[in-house]
């Protein structure tokens, strides 16, 4: 007994020692879930589901600020720091117009991405998807409510979204960039971010439980635009394994109706222009063409005012011949991309969300852009679109058309065919569900976000869940296996161009054969010729 009182009072003297000294004790760091280790240093992150472990990290540096002398300049690996990074809010969105101000944080150092996971510091190896976002290469952030990539990371993927140099500051070609840099060249400084993302991607991916050997790139407009690039870039080769490209921005050449949206760094056809000698008259309106301190001066400018006060940049990606050999559509067309499997489609309405920026308005404009356009063989397309519009709807029915085949469909196609001649399968899709707001206009461009992420506002209906949630089956079962089929889907025939199959996304989601494109073909023969 009086052995038992001691041992207790030894074990009471311990207990209050430890209370009033705070003895070194080992303790349970519940905080320590949502701190990783990467190449760089520590960064902490939010939890949003502890049960789950589902995490976002948001706000990430990859990259040093391209800032002062960095301003249009290859990009340059982030530099490392000490103790733990908190990223558990966006970062600074790249500098772009605003007009609706609808963005709160904006500054040229805006190189970072995010991380959703469920896996973070574990051994698993999930499979990664890597976001690019749209915008035209001028505008959009990852912050969007809708590129949300939790969903993401509940079925089973880490999800990982990019902010990138837009307009001026992430494309802008001029003869002085290029003289300055090692390889010749100047532009598509964006593309270089992506680059580098995918490059941090693969090396510090691991600690989010990715697995750096299975990486699947996608985006949607201009982020359909980029992956094209990418795949067509000898400077991304290996460094994803999977594409899915989102209504690509890019190839038929158009900007507004008329313009090439892909242009030669130097020596183009003479009735062409080319990227030096755009990025010059540009840069001109603001420093002197004959100063030789004209760069440091441009460099020197504030970034906000080069882009979010001034007018539009039309932005331009650059056959340089560096990051990218030629048009993106002849890459494939010659079997050069990277044999990797792929989801190419497009919505059947792109070309409605487009109205309200045109210029054309009346019936002379649109054909008179077309013959600008296509010169001495606008005629047969004028055929084809203008002809029978005789009222201001039949006009917008008739440019959205144009659009519709001249700047989605049409391209998609050729990569598609292109890409059927790879080892690697392919897969098209349509996407055909109205937009929820605007439903009168049919499924226009980018109306498959919400459903992609599974992002829909909550009084969306219960079948449009549906869609959205088979969508999200789809575009994660590709990532794991590089076939968007499983179990209890609705079977997707991949892609040949014999009989052309795709998947029809819409109320029903069925496989069909034969997506019809009447006028691509003449569209095609005519670009080519004028763009060769």
């Amino acid at each position: 007994m009086i052995n038992f009182m001691k041992r207790c009072n030894i074990s009471l003297l311990v207990f209050i020692g430890i209370l009033v000294l705070g003895c070194n004790i080992p303790k349970l760091n519940t905080a320590s879930i949502n701190v990783v280790k990467i190449e760089s240093g520590s960064i902490s992150g939010i939890v949003l589901d502890s049960v789950n472990n589902l995490l976002a990290f948001k706000g990430i540096p990859y990259a040093h600020p391209p800032v002062g002398e960095l301003r249009w300049k290859p990009t340059k690996k982030v530099d490392n720091w000490e103790g733990v990074k908190t990223c558990e809010e966006f970062g600074a969105s790249c500098p772009q117009i605003d007009d609706d101000n609808l963005i709160d944080n904006m500054s040229e150092d805006c190189l970072c991405l995010n991380v959703w996971t469920t896996r973070a510091n574990k051994s698993e190896k999930l499979p990664v998807m890597v976001w690019i976002h749209g915008g035209g290469l001028n505008m959009g952030t990852t912050s969007r409510s809708y590129y949300n990539g939790r969903y993401f990371a509940e079925n089973g993927v880490v999800l990982v979204s990019v902010n990138y140099r837009l307009g001026q500051l992430g494309f802008l070609s001029h003869p002085k960039l290029s003289e300055e840099s090692e390889h010749g060249v100047s532009g598509n400084y964006g593309y270089l971010d992506q680059i580098e993302a995918l490059k941090w991607i693969k090396n510090n991916i691991a600690s989010f439980g990715g697995d750096p050997n299975n990486i699947t790139l996608f985006g949607e407009s201009a982020g359909g635009t980029a992956v094209s690039v990418l795949s067509a870039s000898p400077l991304a080769k290996g460094l994803f394994h999977k594409a899915i490209i989102q209504s690509p921005w890019l190839f038929g050449f158009t900007s507004s109706t008329a313009k090439p949206n892909v242009l030669r760094l130097k020596d183009a056809l003479a009735n062409l222009p080319n990227a030096e000698k755009m990025g010059a008259d540009w840069a001109s309106k603001y420093e002197d063409d004959n100063d030789e301190d004209q760069l440091n001066k441009l460099r020197a400018l504030d970034a906000l005012k080069l882009t979010k006060q001034a007018s539009y940049y039309e932005t331009r990606s650059t056959i340089d011949g560096w990051l990218l050999p030629d048009y993106p559509e002849a890459v494939f067309n010659k079997g050069l991309q990277a044999d990797i499997p792929m989801i190419i489609g497009t919505n059947r309405e792109e070309g409605f969300y487009y109205w309200k920026y045109l210029k054309q308005k009346t019936k002379k404009d649109f054909i008179e852009s077309l013959i600008d356009f296509y010169g001495a063989d606008a005629k047969s397309v004028v055929e084809m679109y203008a002809k029978s519009t005789n009222s201001l709807d039949e006009l917008k029915v008739a440019i959205a058309r144009y659009i519709t085949d001249a700047w989605f469909v049409e391209p998609s196609r050729h990569l598609l065919n292109g890409m059927a001649k790879m080892k690697s399968d392919v897969y098209q899709y349509q996407f055909t569900v109205p937009n929820r707001m605007y439903p009168q206009l049919g499924a226009i461009h980018a109306s498959e976000l919400t459903y992609v992420f599974n992002t829909l506002a909550n009084d969306a209906s219960e079948k449009d869940k549906a869609i959205a949630k088979t969508m999200m089956k789809y575009w994660t079962s590709f990532a794991k296996t590089g076939n968007p089929n499983q179990q209890g889907l609705p079977f997707w025939e991949s892609y040949a161009d014999t009989n052309k199959n795709y998947l029809e996304i819409g109320k029903t989601i069925v496989s069909k054969e034969n997506s019809e494109c009447k006028t691509c073909d003449i569209i095609r023969v005519l670009k080519v010729n004028r763009y060769k």
